[in-house]
């Protein structure tokens, strides 16, 4: 072997794989089927692909040591749902191991016995084509034989954590506009506030790198309490990143000595440290400096004027059940 190709093969473990496959982002789905009593089946997935058109199949796969794997090899039909952005307390749900997933879940049963689920953004009823052995995981390809879809944005899971997906606007070219082609969008608050948050949100991101943490431990740093702790639960909820990846990220802060866990009943119970707190004020020391950058000639004064009124936006367009 050379001595380059040797370089390339550098021995990796589970966790930087895991890392290094969250730079890969996915939609997220929830596969349901029926077992062999005809219970209702589900789970989380993000490793749903397309594989042909002619005929039209798909493929997921399935970790053998799931509680649900065997239902889902030998199950003769299940349906894949794409979640939508307002699905990610649903996307948790069906992420945990064991729980009764469909408790209070809005679902029917369809023709083929395959629960399937509403307000997604698309689904596909599919029939098991071929099932592949993968390592630990069983690879399931299905045709698809019906498709339903939604007019909704679908939930994207990216770097340990969900996210929605925003167009890439092509680099402007500074070009005088013509006077009679005025743009709609330069009137429109919806479209400065959404370009306002990517452009600040894509620098200060930027700035949390360099600092030395990803993008979702800092979301868990800034969650953190140093006295009574934050439930893992109640953590991920605030911090929207996928349980099983928290548990693991978690252990990872706690060995860098950001965050210690201590069990709490039937949970675990996470607060931050000392280390943990100086990295969140160099964090909040940045962003303050971002945002004054950002207000430029507002002045300090201009720049708390414009903090209420945002805050008047985000109070009226709480969901309603959120207002109460």
């Amino acid at each position: 072997m050379t001595e380059a190709a040797s370089a390339r093969r550098k021995p990796f473990d589970t966790r930087e794989m895991r890392d290094a496959l969250s730079s890969f982002s996915t939609g997220v789905t929830i596969v349901t089927a029926s077992d062999g009593q005809g219970a209702p089946v589900g789970m989380t997935a993000s490793s749903f692909n397309s594989v042909s058109m002619e005929p039209p199949l798909i493929l997921w796969s399935v970790a053998k040591s799931a509680l649900s794997a065997e239902t889902f090899r030998c199950a003769r039909h299940f349906a894949v749902h794409v979640l939508s952005v307002d699905q990610v307390d649903l996307s948790n749900r069906f992420a945990k191991s064991g729980a009764d997933k469909f408790s209070g879940t809005a679902f029917r049963i369809d023709t083929n016995g395959v629960p399937v689920l509403e307000g997604t953004a698309s689904r596909f009823d599919c029939t098991t084509w071929k099932v592949y052995e993968g390592g630990d995981h069983w690879i399931i390809v299905g045709e698809v034989e019906a498709i339903a879809r939604e007019n909704r944005d679908g939930l994207v899971f990216s770097s340990g954590t969900y996210a929605t997906a925003t167009p890439i606007r092509a680099a402007e070219r500074k070009l005088e506009p013509e006077p009679d082609l005025p743009n709609p969008l330069d009137d429109l608050l919806l479209y400065h506030l959404a370009r306002a948050n990517r452009q600040m949100g894509q620098s200060f991101h930027a700035a949390v790198r360099a600092a030395g943490l990803t993008v979702p431990e800092w979301r868990v740093l800034a969650n953190l309490r140093p006295d009574a702790g934050t439930d893992i639960d109640v953590l991920g909820a605030l911090t929207f990143i996928d349980p099983d990846l928290l548990s693991d990220l978690l252990l990872s802060m706690q060995g860098a000595g950001y965050c210690s866990l201590a069990k709490s009943g039937s949970g675990w119970k996470v607060r931050g440290t000392v280390k943990g707190r100086k990295k969140v004020s160099q964090m909040i020391g940045l962003a303050t400096e971002l945002e004054r950058q950002a207000v430029g000639d507002l002045g300090a004064e201009g720049q708390q004027e414009l903090l209420e009124m945002l805050r008047i936006i985000v109070s009226n367009t709480l969901p309603d059940d959120s207002r109460k």
